[in-house]
């Protein structure tokens, strides 16, 4: 087992959302000529690998692709650490992974999917899920979502919707002429600066809701006034409301400023602590408990009665990052917890 080498083979296929068909054709191969003795599915999703004589009950889950890589990526030499895009998230998760399914724990199946990181429509889990739901009778799953080697449970909402901020266009030589929305833009922003960050306990976990503007655009030349103005509000919610909660209470603030449109919204997931399966996973690891401060995949889960965790190496705050690195001893520990649980 050298799960530095594998994390580090795999951060060098490049598998950024829509261009993972490289990385699958990686861990398909590693799969059929490693000691795994199932089966693999692989469909546009991605791969599921399984043994079909044994009741798989328990998933581990984690997705191929990454964000784009940055101009300024680094890659520094460090024998404690791994740089690279998508060495935190998450192709050191998948290198635990596939070590695991090496194992061949015969009730354990593992799910790895493409297109996480884009639009939750686009996801390969849309088209995994219903044959994880028809074919495995899970109980439990492990996402391995960066978590600093901590036990993260539930995640937030998120919605993003289009705020367009009207005026009217004219000479910027002469503004009074015309209406700039630009101007208009500082009475959302303060209401955004005021209503950024609020928190709530839920299950004795403290998660932030958050609100605020991730893009912005308008406009059509040095010298016109713009007709419009656009932003993206992003709203991650709480996972004690629904999508459609969220999506009317972002219509409800944002109409006054503008015509507000949604563009997708996704549900949180709740901790799910009274889970026996959640306690059980808890218990063994012996992980500091958290709460996941944005959203995965467990969402998927939650929604279809499966009780679900996020546990996996690398710290979430160095994610998408052009310093991303995952700590190696961090890569060993995460495997040798689940190892311990799936033995447990």
């Amino acid at each position: 087992m050298n799960l530095e080498k594998l994390t580090k083979e795999l951060i060098d296929i490049e598998s950024v959302t829509g261009n993972e068909n490289a990385v699958l054709d990686f861990i398909e191969q590693f799969l059929l000529t490693s000691e795994f003795s199932g089966e693999l599915i692989r469909n546009e999703g991605g791969i599921i690998a399984y043994h079909p004589s044994s009741v798989s009950n328990i998933a581990l889950v984690g997705h191929v692709d990454t964000v784009p890589i940055d101009d300024q990526q680094v890659y520094l030499k460090d024998d404690s650490k791994i740089y690279g895009r998508g060495s935190v998230d998450m192709k050191s998760g998948i290198a635990v992974l596939l070590e695991i399914m090496n194992s061949n724990f015969k009730n354990v199946s593992g799910v790895f999917y493409t297109a996480e990181e884009g639009p939750m429509v686009n996801n390969g889990l849309e088209l995994l899920m219903p044959i994880i739901k028809d074919n495995f009778d899970l109980e439990f799953a492990i996402i391995l979502e960066p978590t600093n080697g901590e036990v993260q449970l539930g995640c937030l909402g998120s919605v993003n919707a289009d705020l367009q901020i009207n005026g009217k266009s004219a000479h910027s030589a002469r503004p009074w002429m015309g209406e700039n929305p630009i101007l208009k833009l500082s009475d959302v922003i303060n209401y955004i600066e005021e209503n950024e960050i609020q928190e709530s306990v839920i299950d004795g976990l403290t998660f932030k809701q958050i609100i605020t503007a991730t893009t912005i655009s308008g406009g059509t030349a040095n010298n016109v006034i713009p007709s419009q103005v656009n932003l993206n509000i992003n709203y991650r919610f709480l996972p004690t409301q629904s999508e459609n909660e969220a999506a009317e209470f972002i219509i409800e603030t944002f109409s006054k400023y503008g015509v507000i449109k949604i563009k997708n919204t996704s549900n949180g997931a709740l901790p799910n602590l009274e889970s026996q399966k959640v306690k059980e996973f808890i218990s063994i690891s012996g992980a500091e408990v958290t709460p996941k401060q944005a959203w995965t995949d467990i969402a998927r889960f939650s929604a279809e009665g499966i009780a679900a965790v996020n546990f996996g190496p690398g710290d979430p705050l160095l994610a998408h990052s052009p310093d991303e690195f995952v700590n190696t001893n961090q890569i060993v520990e995460s495997y040798e917890s689940i190892v311990k649980y799936l033995k447990g």
